[in-house]
């Protein structure tokens, strides 16, 4: 039962911060002004660009511990991945979510109103789910584990194993990111019906784009 909770706290923490953002969104009865809109839309860019830097980082030096057998080198390397993650793929991931619930309860788009921004935020919690489950046992808790060792790294079978579950991990993330970002750009799927079957403003091509 205590396991089954840890897994799911952070889940609903970010559901929890979702409510709240919305609730508070609600209070406020003008949307953005095109401007203040511009500012969140740079701030989500720049966060996103900050996850992935994380990730491009974290897979260049796990890929750099296939060329080297020098300890000092494959220890280095997984200690840059522990930094990557913490200053990078977490705080640019919390950063894309709170900009991105922001965005949608205060323009036109909504939180549920559209199919495309439902699949964003299941992603995206799915990927904080993962990277705080999984992602982080294979990067940290394993870490001293398999450094403390007198084994070689590249002797060792658990380490080479647990690099395995890295690369599968990495794959995944930049799969659910680049999913993310397509269908921001695309808009697929439309709206909800329970939402079309209300009299509600048709929005140009213009506002599709932006």
């Amino acid at each position: 039962m205590l396991v089954v909770l840890n897994l799911l706290a952070l889940p609903l923490g970010f559901l929890l911060i979702l409510y709240v953002m919305m609730k508070l969104g609600n209070r406020k009865k003008k949307k953005f002004k095109p401007k203040q809109k511009n500012n969140w839309l740079i701030a989500h860019i720049l966060s996103i660009i900050v996850y992935f830097s994380g990730l491009l980082g974290t897979l260049l030096m796990a890929l750099t511990t296939n060329f080297t057998e020098q300890r000092e080198m494959i220890y280095a390397a997984h200690l840059f991945i522990q930094y990557f993650d913490w200053f990078l793929i977490i705080p640019g991931g919390v950063a894309a979510f709170i900009t991105g619930v922001w965005l949608s309860v205060r323009t036109h788009w909504g939180v549920t109103r559209y199919y495309w921004i439902i699949a964003k935020w299941v992603g995206t919690i799915g990927a904080i789910f993962f990277g705080a489950n999984f992602m982080r046992v294979w990067l940290h808790d394993n870490f001293s584990e398999i450094f403390s060792s007198p084994t070689h790294p590249l002797e060792n079978a658990f380490y080479l194993s647990n690099r395995l579950w890295i690369y599968f991990g990495l794959g995944l993330s930049f799969t659910i990111l680049i999913f993310l970002v397509i269908i921001s750009y695309l808009k697929p799927w439309g709206k909800r019906v329970s939402t079309q079957q209300q009299p509600t403003e048709k929005i140009s091509q213009k506002e599709r784009v932006q």
